[in-house]
């Protein structure tokens, strides 16, 4: 049991069903008993409005002296003089859309208190929701000790003054208000103090606002409008928005006429002086404050003004008593996270703190350490045994040693996922799909493929919430790519997931490679998580086709080893029940292929010189076909095939001779920058328009609302056209999209091209592929803020100061920031010269050059030019 603790003196659970925020409590002598005690109020959004009275130490059903439903939210409570000619307090609450001020009287009969009750004094309709309130001698009133004003903050930043029963006035304070703050007055100055959306304080003086033109639902420049605007008294920028605003001496520094403005935010404490300017600040990052207050202290003389504490609640159930910014004390509560507190005089005891939460706890506490009441005593008097302790001791000290050596153990539970993916398609009906949807057919039939997961689960203990994830390339339409699994034992059997894979014919194929992931918690609540990946079969993004002899673009690939027949090869393709024998028959040493989306592609062998043709109309296209033919080749002279390569053999190696293709990659990657600067643009504009279009709807509205109208000056033709330019931007950002995830998927094939022929050129292990493939992404997802572009770069400008680096100097050049490009010439020639230092014997791991200076003289990575680099003819 901790020593510091708050002590619990009197509780109670207000209700189970209701809930409460800031401005739900308070502590007063409401009802103005001539003793002086005071009762706790509370408020709660359920409108119910509850008294208690506390007398003794713990709760009692007597201590609830006043309960009644109040019809409406509460959203505040608060005690002042708010009736005229009375010095008696009321109690004033705030609904969404009423103020109601109410007197609180107790009913006596033969000297002893029968009940309380309520009389409303008066009440205010509101003519905008309602967020908070505060109170005050506002004008610096004669006689400022009977009366408080009332200045209600509204939902949208409107302020509307209440002189006690009468309605004074309102002002708007910002046009471009989004959300409200806390909201202070200040006698000695006569402001409000606010916080804005901005993260600014601001302060307003009452005869300003009060002399200021009415600007409430008023358009902007109204001509004839009297009065002066509303002007800012001082602003000052916090940087965070503010919690808590309080008018306090909290500095001791203060002399005995000053007083300063405390302002708890999100992260810091502030005192701000009252000309605006910031006096001290402490940062309290390792708290999350969830209420605070400021409570007088004892006076030091009985002439001088009282200093101010701080006392903070935070989620995790602590108070936080602050000295100016020297913290003093903290106390733990028990299972509670106050949403707001009160420190009063509650049974006579002066200084008790009043703590509540959002489920309706009321708690009544002070602060102690209470020494332990109970001391551990031996109560066996039977002699110890030193060997058994020691033996005891060694075998702590081993699993200790044995925990710290391995590390927490692997948890026994652990998921898997199995996927089999048929070589065979399954040729479904349109009963599932439309005869309009873009997806790929053959004879009327939609070419599509079943592949089953399993889902295993070995170990002892069951696993609750099992998300299976999968990832596949755009061109792709799966049936479901989100499994929910709420339970699954290790008892089970193997559950089943059925995936039906569809092709889009208007997309290129980028890829056939989809991964699985499954996230879950182990029976230890830890995070877990199993990936798996599986290719699905080519003809399921392509078809042979007759020989198509003329293409566009073409790579070479030559190989060790004799070529086998193409038949053979790509025997899972001509086995297809759509593919007719006569093409298989009719083949010989070439064989064209249709993707889905109609791009055509072709690959030749050369038997005699070992060496395969892969052409296409389209230079992405030549990607999958060329990844397809590796693979088959893999296979085939790989363990277990056909033509396995007995042990002493020299192994298959496929190279690339020719000079890389940089100049069609180029091309395409200016085409998805350009079709991403011209999205951009779209959408500035189409801000620009859904701007004007609002600001003519209130002018039109301000107009319509008006009781003497004026023309319109043709603002319902201007908005008609704004209205017609929106639906064309959004019909031209809906086109750029579409263009932009073609481009997208044109890019991510060609540049898992480029690295394959890279890797092919230069030799490439395993392992600098991987590295290479990590900095040259294929994985292309731009956001509105961030860009493949802009991301390559930045990888390869750490790839070419660090691994890549020619020198030390390069080495311990800073980075620039990551930031959209002008244009794409540092991009090209930085890709070239990566491709330039490899070809010279650099590598990123492993035994290459590394760094060193074996590289030839390039220009600077951040220089200008870019036209001078030989992009057709690296390597």
């Amino acid at each position: 049991m901790s020593l510091f603790q708050a002590r619990d003196y009197w509780s109670v659970q207000v209700s189970q069903d209701e809930e409460f925020d800031v401005g739900c409590l308070c502590v007063a002598n409401i009802d103005n008993e001539p003793s002086g005690a005071n009762k706790i109020i509370t408020g709660s959004f359920q409108g119910m409005l509850r008294m208690y009275y506390p007398k003794q130490k713990e709760y009692k059903i007597e201590d609830l002296i006043l309960e009644n439903n109040m019809e409406a939210p509460i959203l505040q409570i608060a005690a002042g003089r708010f009736v005229q000619g009375s010095r008696e307090l009321c109690l004033a609450l705030l609904h969404p859309m009423k103020l109601s001020v109410y007197m609180v009287s107790a009913v006596s009969s033969g000297g002893a208190v029968n009940y309380y009750s309520i009389a409303q004094a008066y009440e205010h309709k509101l003519t905008r929701p309602a967020f908070n309130f505060c109170y005050g001698p506002f004008g610096r009133a004669k006689e400022r000790d009977q009366k408080d004003y009332i200045c209600i903050q509204s939902l949208d930043g409107v302020l509307s003054f209440f002189e006690q029963e009468s309605f004074a006035f309102s002002r708007m304070l910002s046009s471009s208000f989004l959300v409200p703050g806390p909201i202070c007055y200040m006698p000695k100055i006569d402001s409000f103090i606010i916080c804005t959306d901005a993260m600014t304080i601001e302060a307003y003086r009452y005869q300003v606002l009060a002399a200021a033109a009415d600007n409430v639902d008023q358009a902007p420049g109204r001509e004839g409008a009297s009065g002066k605007k509303v002007q800012v008294d001082w602003s000052t920028n916090l940087g965070e928005h503010a919690r808590s605003i309080e008018v306090v001496r909290y500095c001791r520094s203060l002399s005995a006429s000053q007083e300063e403005i405390l302002v708890v935010g999100e992260f810091s404490i502030f005192t701000i002086k009252d000309s605006g300017g910031i006096r001290l600040q402490k940062r309290l990052a390792e708290y999350s404050v969830t209420s605070s207050l400021a409570y007088k202290l004892p006076p030091e003389a009985p002439d001088a003004p009282p200093w101010h504490n701080l006392i903070l609640g935070t989620r995790t159930g602590h108070l936080l008593i602050f000295k100016e910014m020297q913290l003093v004390w903290c106390a733990r509560m028990q299972h509670m996270v106050p949403v707001q507190i009160c420190v009063d005089t509650i049974t006579g005891v002066r200084g008790m703190i009043t703590v509540m939460d959002c489920k309706g706890a009321v708690q009544v506490c002070y602060l102690g350490s209470d020494p332990p009441t109970a001391s551990l005593v031996n109560t066996e008097m039977k002699e110890l045994n030193y060997d058994e302790m020691e033996e005891e001791h060694q075998e702590l000290l081993r699993v200790i040693r044995q925990t710290h050596g391995d590390g927490a153990a692997e948890p026994e539970e652990k998921l898997a996922i199995q996927a089999q993916v048929p070589s065979v398609l399954d040729l479904g009906n349109e009963d599932d799909c439309d005869a309009d949807d873009p997806v790929g057919r053959t004879d009327g039939m939609v070419m599509q493929l079943t592949v089953n997961l399993f889902v295993t689960l070995a170990g002892t203990k069951p696993v609750d919430n099992i998300t299976v994830t999968l990832k596949a390339p755009s061109c792709f339409s799966l049936s479901q790519s989100c499994i929910c699994i709420e339970k699954m034992n290790p008892s089970d059997q193997a559950r089943v997931i059925p995936i039906v894979f569809r092709v889009w014919n208007k997309v290129l194929c980028s890829g056939i490679e989809v991964m699985a992931c499954a996230s879950y918690f182990s029976a230890n609540n830890e995070p877990r998580t199993h990936v798996t990946s599986f290719e699905l079969p080519f003809a399921l993004v392509a078809k042979p086709i007759p020989p198509v002899k003329n293409a566009t673009h073409k790579i070479q690939l030559d190989c060790n080893k004799q070529p086998p027949p193409l038949q053979v090869l790509f025997a899972g393709l001509l086995s297809q029940p759509h593919v007719s024998a006569s093409v298989s028959q009719g083949m010989s040493n070439l064989l064209s292929i249709q993707y889905v989306s109609g791009t055509e592609a072709t690959v030749v062998v050369l038997k005699s010189s070992g060496r395969f043709c892969v052409q296409a109309s389209e230079f992405a296209a030549l990607w999958v076909l060329t990844q397809e033919l590796c693979k088959r080749l893999n296979e085939y002279f790989g363990p277990g095939g056909e033509g396995a390569i007995s042990p002493g053999e020299e192994p298959l190696a496929i190279s690339y001779q020719d000079s890389l293709p940089l100049h069609d990659y180029f091309a395409l990657i200016d085409d998805h920058f350009e079709l991403r600067k011209h999205l951009e643009e779209l959408r500035k504009d189409l801000e620009d328009r859904t701007h004007q279009y609002r600001v003519i709807q209130k002018r039109l509205l301000v107009r319509f609302k008006d009781r003497n109208p004026s023309p319109l000056n043709h603002l319902d033709t201007l908005l008609n056209l704004t209205f017609e330019q929106t639906v064309l931007l959004t019909d031209a950002i809906d086109d750029v999209e579409q263009a932009l995830r073609t481009v997208s998927c044109h890019l991510s094939a060609a540049t898992e091209l480029v690295l394959l022929l890279i890797r092919f050129r230069f030799g490439l292990d395993d392992e600098n592929f991987h590295i290479l493939r990590l900095h040259l992404s294929p994985d292309l997802s731009d956001t509105v803020e961030q860009g493949w572009e802009e991301k390559v770069d930045t990888a390869l400008i750490h790839l070419l100061r660090t691994t890549l680096a020619r020198s030390v100097k390069d080495r311990s050049t800073l980075p620039p920031p990551m930031k959209v490009p002008q244009d794409t010439v540092k991009l090209r020639k930085r890709i070239t010269m990566v491709v330039d230092r490899l070809a010279s014997g650099g590598r990123m791991t492993g035994d290459g050059e590394g760094g060193g200076g074996g590289y030839p003289e390039e220009e600077e990575e951040d220089g200008e030019q870019g036209e001078g680099v030989n992009y057709g003819s690296v390597g």
